[in-house]
């Protein structure tokens, strides 16, 4: 997303309102893959003051990820603010710059990196196509929001570790047997 200036530099000191679109493919978030369904949206206002480029403004889009109980594509509305200081690179040593701060050439301003950030993380760490959603079933795959299946009934029987809820049951019934012997 570039920004042009020129309006700015010729009114120091003053707010420009500005708005920007453009569209983004696909980032990886949360070790997923995620893909914007719309256009990234910004619109904001930037002042100069200075070597300094004050922006700040919201962007607007919606992304595309899976489900973290069934996997199905969930599309999520992301809303972002974004407020961030770019300052005139000179060309001199860049001790004198943080390290985070964002800097820039001419009168275009590269607003990409920020804005990405700042939709990144609004981005939900985990995404559910619906608050009640089912997820899969552990053993058979079958999406539980759409059909049952019979791993679920069966599933004690077939767990691994429900030969040892028998043995425990029976190791309570004989350790009972000897208390009542003893008394």
């Amino acid at each position: 997303m570039k920004l042009d200036i020129t309006r700015g530099i010729q009114s120091k000191g003053i707010e420009v309102p500005f708005e920007l679109e453009e569209p983004w493919g696909e980032d990886r978030w949360g070790g997923d893959t995620i893909a914007y369904v719309r256009p990234v949206r910004l619109s904001g206002k930037y002042m100069i003051t200075g070597d300094t480029v004050v922006v700040n403004g919201t962007a607007d889009t919606a992304v595309e990820s899976r489900c973290a109980r069934c996997l199905a594509p969930t599309v999520t509305e992301v809303r972002a603010e974004v407020s961030e200081a770019f300052v005139r690179d000179k060309g001199e040593e860049k001790k004198s710059l943080e390290e985070e701060q964002y800097t820039y050439q001419g009168h275009v301003l590269d607003l990409t990196d920020a804005v990405r950030t700042s939709v990144l993380l609004e981005v939900p760490v985990r995404v559910f196509c619906r608050e009640d959603c089912r997820g899969l079933c552990p053993q058979c795959g079958t999406n539980l929001n759409f059909s049952q299946c019979s791993c679920q009934k069966d599933l004690t029987r077939r767990n691994p570790f429900s030969a040892l809820a028998t043995r425990i049951e029976f190791e309570e019934d004989s350790h009972m047997l000897k208390q009542d012997e003893e008394v």
